[in-house]
Order: structure tokens, then C-alpha cells, then sequence
């Protein structure tokens, strides 16, 4: 700063506004330098440092467990994680760094970090591996910010209610889409069968209708009611889709997630509320998307918080209509390269839906 370009010059002042600029300098720098997300074979791996799976994200801690083979997680033992200030004062597109299904690699913590308050071993996370897939949504406060809702899954498990709640068949199409984009295997769970008459006229053959549907596109549906347990059936036949595979539970509050959740003896027991309403009064049973292992069956399940939206960002023509498994054989055979399959004369997913 030039000192006679002010009149009244102030040698603290300057000092201040020099310090806040070599701040924004040396954040810049470590921008372009370093990176929380690297592929695990650049990982330089020191003394005590280990790999782990995260295993619940809370607004200031991430819980993590031990994971020395990939696909053995010992969630049994659980460290209690922080990511270094270096990462979170980076501009970030994502609403959390890290996010439940995460494979990272931590250092035990020192004294010279700053653990909290807990008897769990703490730790610090170094770096976070590249995601092979991952669940995400807009995040519904900053449409800007992509919420991860968990990562390196095998199969994405939608479960949905008949009624209390009434199923949304648009927010499964969504989810239908995301899981063709991230090449995952799909589940569709319609839970609370004992409720299927209770709906209005028609309803009942409107459901079955759409259940005939995503199975004639190869989805595997499962209808079946959790208070039947886990010897009916239907849920043995949900055992056979989770055993030895990591699948992430999602869907609207109450539907019933938890409570199929508890039906394969998981090492948590997930709290149940037993009120109808909960969906309608916006609480959440779940309030953290947890990593649970099924001692039943083997295998894991990420059961996720209820939500309200499953919003997807912007997407072309091109990129949407690929998500729609009936498509598939007509893609790329319409007249114009850029069809919009609206109106477009020549068009083959028109001529398909005619």
C-alpha cells in the first residue's frame, strides 16, 4: 500500500488490511495445492494413519470406522473425526466434505489438534477417496450446493408407504433416474401393504398398475408390510436383495425405513415413533444417516433421514432422457441430434409413446 495516497495514515490499520490480504493470498494458494478428495492410490500412508468408513456425518463431526480390507467394516469400533480448516475454508460446491458411505484415510489425533469432549478414540481425516457413486440431491436451502446423501453404494433401496404417507410415484421416477446415472441396482420397497385398501376409488388399481410398470422395466418391487416380520415372504425375499451388498435406504418421513431396518437384527436398533402424524408434522425419527451392519444377513444398510423434496439439478435433453430405461433402445434414432422429445418432428420417443 502506498502511505501517501492517505492523508491520516495509520500504521496499525495498514498492518491489518496487508494481514487480511496475505490470508486470502495463502487460501488461494492452498486451493490450487491441495485437495481433501484423492484417489487411494496416491495415498501416502504414515505410521498409525488408517483407512476407514464414514459411518455418520453430524453438523461439526464426522464418525468413522475402521476398514483395513474394502468391503470389512468394523463398525463396532468407532472413531470420532474432524476435517483439517485448511479444507473447510475452501470454496466448496458440496453442503458436507464428507458424507456417510465415504472411504477416507485419518491419522490418530495429537494434542497439538483440539478433540472434543468424548470418551471415542479421536482422529483426523487426511484425504477422501473418489466416489464411485453416489446419492445426491439440491440441498433445499442453497439450490447452489449439492447434498450428498451417502456414497459408494451397491444399490439404492426406495422405500415407500401406500399411505401415511401416500406414495409419490414422481419422487420414485427421480430417484430412478439418479440410480440409471450412477449405474446402481434398484429396489423398490412399497411398504404398509395392509393399507392398500383403505385409499380412495381407484387407488388401489393405480398402484397396481404402476408396480406391473417397473417391473416390466426390470425393477425389482417388493411389497410388504413390516409388522408381518421377518418370516414372511415377502421380507425374505428384501433379505435376499441386502445380504452381502451396501444399500442406502431413502424415501419421505415415515414410511417406514427404520422399522425394516430393525426386522434384520442390525447392530444399532433404529428408533421407531409410532405416530402416524410424524410425516405430516415435518419431524424426523431418523435425525442421521447412519451405517449399520446387518448381523442377520450380513451385508450394510445406510438408513437415511426422511425427506421433504428430492430435487435434481438442471439437466439437457440428452442427459435426462438417458435416465429413462424404456428409452434405451430409441436413443440416438431420432431425425435431430438435439431432440427435445417434446414436439420434435421425427422423433422416436414419441412415436414410442403414441
Amino acid at each position: 500500500m502506498s502511505r501517501w495516497k492517505y492523508k491520516n495514515y495509520n500504521a496499525d490499520e495498514c498492518a491489518s488490511v496487508g494481514k487480511i490480504r496475505r490470508g486470502k493470498k495463502h487460501r488461494k494458494k492452498l486451493q490450487n495445492q491441495e485437495s481433501l478428495e484423492l484417489d487411494e492410490s496416491e495415498w501416502r500412508v504414515f505410521g498409525d494413519d488408517f483407512t476407514a468408513r464414514v459411518v455418520e456425518v453430524q453438523k461439526r463431526y464426522v464418525f468413522v470406522s475402521p476398514e483395513e480390507k474394502s468391503g470389512e467394516i468394523k463398525t463396532c469400533d468407532v472413531w470420532l473425526a474432524t476435517v483439517p480448516r485448511k479444507f473447510l475454508t475452501m470454496t466448496k460446491k458440496e453442503r458436507n466434505l464428507v458424507c456417510v458411505g465415504d472411504r477416507v484415510l485419518c491419522r490418530p489425533a495429537t494434542d497439538r489438534d483440539q478433540p472434543a469432549n468424548t470418551d471415542l478414540p479421536s482422529a483426523v481425516i487426511k484425504h477422501r477417496s473418489v466416489r464411485k457413486a453416489k446419492i445426491a440431491r439440491c440441498d433445499p436451502l442453497r439450490p447452489e450446493l449439492e447434498h450428498v446423501l451417502a456414497s459408494n453404494v451397491d444399490q439404492l433401496v426406495v422405500v415407500v408407504s401406500y399411505l401415511k404417507p401416500t406414495v409419490k410415484f414422481g419422487l420414485i421416477d427421480r430417484y430412478l433416474l439418479l440410480a440409471e446415472e450412477q449405474g446402481l441396482a434398484v429396489t423398490i420397497v412399497f411398504n404398509k401393504q395392509d393399507l392398500l385398501n383403505l385409499g380412495k376409488p381407484g387407488f388401489k388399481n393405480k398402484c397396481n398398475e404402476m408396480l406391473d410398470l417397473y417391473k416390466s422395466l426390470g425393477y425389482e418391487v417388493i411389497t410388504v408390510s413390516a409388522h408381518d416380520g421377518f418370516a414372511s415372504d415377502e421380507c425374505q425375499r428384501l433379505a435376499s436383495q441386502l445380504a452381502g451388498k451396501i444399500s442406502i435406504l431413502s424415501g419421505h418421513s415415515g414410511v417406514g425405513k427404520s422399522s425394516l431396518v430393525n426386522l434384520f437384527d442390525p447392530e444399532i436398533v433404529q428408533e421407531v415413533e409410532e405416530n402416524d402424524d410424524i410425516f405430516y408434522k415435518g419431524r424426523h425419527t431418523t435425525t442421521y444417516a447412519s451405517f449399520i451392519k446387518l448381523k442377520a444377513i450380513g451385508g450394510y444398510v445406510i438408513d437415511t433421514p426422511g425427506i421433504r423434496s428430492f430435487l435434481l439439478g438442471e439437466r439437457g435433453s440428452i442427459a435426462l432422457s438417458a435416465g429413462f430405461r424404456e428409452f434405451a433402445p430409441e436413443l440416438g434414432q431420432c431425425k435431430y441430434r438435439e431432440c427435445r422429445h417434446i414436439d420434435e418432428p421425427g422423433c422416436r420417443i414419441l412415436m414410442l409413446l403414441a
